[in-house]
């Protein structure tokens, strides 16, 4: 996993350049839009901009920025940042929530996806994770990382024969994620991955 201090100093910057005040308005554009859309899909808003404004409070700690950005790219950069430190930090349902709510903002974009499938898996809830990285995967299939960590989400859920494919899918497209995908591989043949224990929350 990336070192809490790559993400914290990434985060800092982009507070600087006012990621904290898009997410700010980001979450507040969200919340206007569901006062005027059905109920199911109003509920998933609203849980949008709470998560937009959990991440705009996490910037503004780090600091109060300067002019207002649009929310892409620096507001959406600035809050998986802070999703991501706080993943690495033992914060996994408040990554989940930022990553869930940076995929309802941007929802072309495999970054909120991401952060939520790696979020997902941290928690243990595997079926959710695989969810999340094939959504991810959809939106950018030549992003060889977020295939890696979905061949690891396969391999935990238990559904090894997909995990395999996936696996040498991520494998043969070469990259950072090569030695990931390796090392999931050599767990695989020698039986170091077994399918999760009852009680666990898909």
């Amino acid at each position: 996993m990336t070192p809490p201090d790559t993400f914290i100093e990434l985060a800092r910057r982009l507070a600087r350049e006012g990621a904290g005040a898009a997410c700010d308005l980001e979450a507040d554009r969200l919340m206007a839009r569901a006062r005027h859309i059905p109920t199911p899909r109003a509920r998933g808003l609203r849980r949008a901009a709470i998560g937009l404004s959990i991440a705009a409070r996490a910037l503004y700690q780090l600091s109060p920025g300067g002019p207002v950005p649009p929310f892409r790219p620096v507001g959406l950069r600035g809050a998986i940042a802070v999703g991501s430190l706080g993943l690495a930090r033992g914060r996994a349902r408040q990554a989940e929530l930022i990553g869930l709510a940076c995929a309802q903002a941007s929802p072309d974009s495999p970054a909120g996806l991401r952060l939520a499938g790696q979020a997902l898996f941290a928690q243990g809830r595997f079926a959710r994770a695989v969810v999340a990285l094939s959504a991810a995967i959809s939106r950018d299939p030549f992003d060889a990382f977020t295939r890696a960590l979905h061949a690891e989400a396969l391999l935990f859920s238990g559904e090894h024969e997909a995990g395999w494919r996936a696996l040498s899918l991520a494998t043969a497209r070469g990259g950072e994620q090569v030695p990931l995908a390796r090392a999931l591989e050599l767990a695989l043949r020698t039986g170091a991955l077994r399918r999760p224990a009852r009680g666990v929350t898909p």
